[in-house]
């Protein structure tokens, strides 16, 4: 039987990627996410954030939280590929809001498409 749990990896590196490319601390980033700093420190030493937290970081993030979700517990070593390619285009300053959301949305279809596929 699976278990849908946060994947903390994926989430604490699509946080760090829009942290860098908005030029935010961690401890700046908690303020705007209306989180603690200590509650992100101690996520990315691998514990799970209670629901209040992860709403509001995935909100702060503006992605669904659906993309943090995952169902298979024994790939917690690597960050999904879809948050990993999400988090390298929101650090992309030369790249206008329209243009990373266009191209999420085209790598999310691939995955999906992909997925269907199997």
């Amino acid at each position: 039987m699976s278990s849908t749990r946060v994947d903390v990896r994926t989430l604490i590196a699509a946080l760090d990627g829009q942290r860098k490319a908005q030029g935010l601390s961690w401890r700046k980033l908690a303020e705007k996410a209306g989180v603690s700093a200590s509650t992100l420190t101690r996520m990315q030493q691998g514990k799970l954030p209670d629901v209040n937290t992860f709403t509001a970081l995935t909100t702060w993030l503006k992605l669904p939280a659906e993309r943090f979700l995952t169902e298979d517990a024994t790939d917690k070593g690597h960050a999904h590929p879809l948050a990993v390619a999400s988090t390298l285009l929101r650090g992309k300053r030369e790249m206008s809001p329209k243009a990373m959301q266009a191209l999420e949305e085209l790598v999310q279809a691939a995955f999906k498409l992909s997925k269907e596929l199997k």
